[in-house]
């Protein structure tokens, strides 16, 4: 039985960095308040808030100003996703190691994924961890293309 992962295109260096890079593009989490209709969406470089105006503030700015315990996964999860664009970006220089980018996409996506869990834990709240899914499949793409090789 043939995997959806069979059909996508080989990942050459530029479609891996690519691919990499945009995991950091898509929002991390979709955060709701159960009060409220407008979302907040977090992602790998700070967050955006719609209420009451559009409003966004760096993961910098979160770290300065909050005392969250989420913060600090958020960190660990942006860090794993940058040292995996690090990593993806060696494949220009023929040095990158599929397994070492699959597992930094994976760590950053299951720390990302706790975080929104946490979240949503908390009253009144939920966390759909969107960036998770983005991350995972960019791991499996790259991973599935290295054992098939």
């Amino acid at each position: 039985m043939a995997s959806p992962l069979d059909r996508l295109p080989r990942p050459t260096p530029r479609r891996l960095l690519l691919a990499v890079l945009l995991c950091g593009v898509v929002p991390w989490s979709v955060q709701t308040f159960t009060d409220s209709s407008v979302p907040f969406l977090r992602f790998a470089w700070g967050g955006l808030s719609f209420a009451p105006v559009v409003y966004a503030r760096t993961l910098v700015e979160y770290l300065s100003l909050s005392g969250s315990p989420l913060v600090v996964p958020w960190v660990i999860a942006t860090g794993c996703w940058l040292l995996a664009v690090a990593s993806a970006a060696l494949a220009f220089v023929g040095r990158e190691d599929p397994r070492v980018t699959a597992g930094l996409l994976v760590l950053a996506g299951a720390v990302n994924a706790s975080v929104a869990l946490r979240f949503g834990i908390q009253p009144l709240r939920t966390g759909y961890p969107v960036g998770t899914l983005a991350l995972w499949a960019v791991a499996a793409w790259r991973y599935r293309d290295w054992t098939r090789a």
